[in-house]
């Protein structure tokens, strides 16, 4: 089975929304972006919006393609860490008298897809419990072990974020939430069903509840396998370059002891010394995590194009797709949100990312010759300066390319990173 044969029985379903989104030039559609690209990425995604937008039925619709081998929870205040246990046969816990034992229990769990509905519901405890799960992963006595097959699990979360917009009772504080490689706002204009669509669900079954699950064929292994592939896949080279940017550029101030964001903590806006005239009080660094999560959807999409016989630019299918994982990942100022755009953290992310684009546009030429010379083992100073000519945000792109550079010299067998070893690189 190959990864278009796979991706094309993903377009089965009931979950119904006709909106297409550009993102690197190519146009996609809401499928494409929150299921087939997730499942062939293995990334987790968070979905926000009220209530009757399809939410419930795009969980049916993944229950459907993974029948027995998904998990699925409806968040709620009374929520017991135990019942969650129980789901994925670990309620046997207490009753485990040896590793080797417990080994054999989690060995048994397959479950690929955790899916949540409401998770803000439940308590922080159960909420760090399926995060886990959706990160494939369980943790008992100090001791990690594996969940899901061959290494392969997601999670998928319907919530409020905690900022009045939705009725909720626990928050997600922003270290879950990076967890959640993907958030999306289901009801924001750019993500909402069409007029047409509308007109189709009103005028269709005239039953208002979501459809259930239908399980003809469990495509699970499927996916496992298409997964499988897309690891082979190599990192773009541009791609680990911005990442440096994103993660250590943004993190630069340039009137402060440190020039450091990290090093004020949770008062980087309000600091003395940090400029108002440009991002510098604006936007956080964005996490390892986010970076990672950024890659791999960036890669899943352009493979998404190209099985579509498209092929998207790079650098802006990155840039446009930070905008599915940024707004609502709590790197944006919040007063910034809400003083200035009105509350729409998709417009305090556009206004924010324009200069960012820019600054990257004007380089992008440069940053591809570095890179090239960097993969074989060189480096030209001529060019770093041109990156970097003054001491700012830039410096870290150019220190990352210098150290690469020396590290090809002294190891040329290194080249061709995979996803994989991407990923790998990224657990170290």
């Amino acid at each position: 089975m190959t990864i278009k044969e796979t991706l094309k029985k993903l377009d089965n379903g009931e979950y119904k929304n006709s909106r297409e989104v550009v993102l690197g030039g190519v146009s996609y559609s809401v499928r494409e972006i929150l299921i087939k690209a997730p499942l062939l990425a293995g990334i987790n995604v968070y979905l926000v919006g009220g209530t009757g937008e399809g939410k419930t039925q795009l969980a049916h619709d993944l229950i459907g393609y993974l029948g027995d081998n998904s998990c699925y929870m409806m968040g709620r205040p009374d929520f017991e860490p135990s019942e969650l246990l129980r789901q994925v046969r670990l309620d046997k816990l207490n009753k485990v008298k040896s590793d080797k034992e417990l080994v054999e229990l989690t060995q048994n769990v397959k479950k690929i897809l955790f899916y949540s509905d409401e998770i803000n519901r439940a308590p922080p405890i159960v909420q760090n419990y399926f995060f886990d799960f959706m990160d494939g992963k369980f943790v008992y006595n100090g001791k990690i072990y594996s969940l899901g097959s061959r290494g392969y699990t997601l999670g998928y979360a319907t919530g409020n974020l905690g900022n009045d917009e939705y009725v909720g009772v626990s928050d997600s504080d922003r270290a879950l939430l990076d967890r959640m490689h993907m958030i999306i706002k289901l009801d924001y204009p750019d993500f909402s069903t069409t007029e047409l669509d509308d007109y189709e669900i009103f005028g269709g079954k005239k039953d208002p509840r979501a459809s259930l699950p239908n399980i003809v064929t469990d495509i699970s292994q499927e996916i496992v396998s298409m997964h499988d592939e897309f690891n082979k896949i190599e990192v773009n080279l541009l791609l680990p370059v911005l990442g440096v940017y994103f993660h250590k550029g943004l993190d630069y101030l340039e009137n402060t002891a440190k020039h450091s964001k990290r090093a004020l903590n949770h008062h980087w806006a309000e600091a003395e010394g940090v400029r108002t005239d440009n991002d510098e009080n604006k936007i956080y660094p964005l996490s390892k995590r986010a970076i990672f999560s950024s890659i791999c959807l960036t890669t899943a999409l352009d493979l998404i194009a190209r099985e579509k016989g498209e092929k998207p630019d790079t650098t802006r299918l990155f840039l446009d797709s930070l905008r599915l994982i940024v707004p609502y990942s709590g790197v944006i100022n919040l007063s910034y949100i809400n003083m200035e755009h009105d509350g729409d953290v998709y417009s305090a992310f556009d206004s924010i990312f324009s200069r960012i684009r820019e600054d990257i546009s004007e380089r992008i030429e440069l940053l591809e010759e570095a890179c090239i010379l960097a993969e074989s083992g060189r480096k030209d100073d001529r060019l770093f300066n041109k990156i970097s000519p003054y001491e700012g945000r830039w410096d870290s792109v150019k220190n990352s390319l210098s150290m690469y550079a020396d590290k090809m010299a002294n190891n040329p067998s290194k080249k061709g990173l995979k996803i994989k070893d991407f990923l790998d690189k990224a657990h170290d």
